[in-house]
């Protein structure tokens, strides 16, 4: 059984509706990663907790991060950066926290994402809204005392 319900610190920070939207690619959950990633994680819910990164939701040790996502780079880095996006926005949905250290990175992946999409899609002036917005509230998140 899968729980995608997010925890009430999440909702109570990311309260926009792309944060539920599965139509929007550059979402965090619209994408088939994100979305792949998010219907896994709700079904091992309690696998998770207090301790746990971005590299628990990629099945990989953190210092694997970057060899199990791929480099940030180039027209292919558009797809890391969409994974690493979403698994953060994972961790954060069903756990409400996220280490400093991975929501750095995920701020990285979304600013990869707003360089390299004008590219991919010239109709794409400047920063896209959804991906503006996710890093706007992503960069005021801060983890509840514990």
């Amino acid at each position: 059984m899968s729980d995608k319900t997010p925890h009430e610190d999440f909702a109570r920070h990311f309260t926009d509706p792309l944060y539920d939207d599965a139509g929007e690619d550059l979402a965090p959950f619209g994408s088939d990663e994100g979305s792949d990633l998010l219907w896994e994680w709700s079904g091992r819910r309690e696998e998770l907790g207090a301790s746990s990164t971005v590299a628990t939701i990629l099945g990989c040790d953190p210092d694997e991060v970057a060899t199990v996502a791929g480099p940030m780079e180039g027209v292919d880095g558009m797809d890391t950066a969409v994974l690493v996006t979403s698994a953060a926005f994972v961790l954060l949905r069903l756990t409400g926290r996220i280490p400093e250290a991975d929501c750095e990175l995920a701020l990285r992946a979304i600013d990869v994402q707003a360089e390299i999409l004008p590219t991919i899609n010239p109709d794409v002036a400047g920063t896209h809204p959804v991906l503006a917005t996710m890093r706007r509230d992503l960069a005021a998140w801060r983890n509840p005392a514990a």
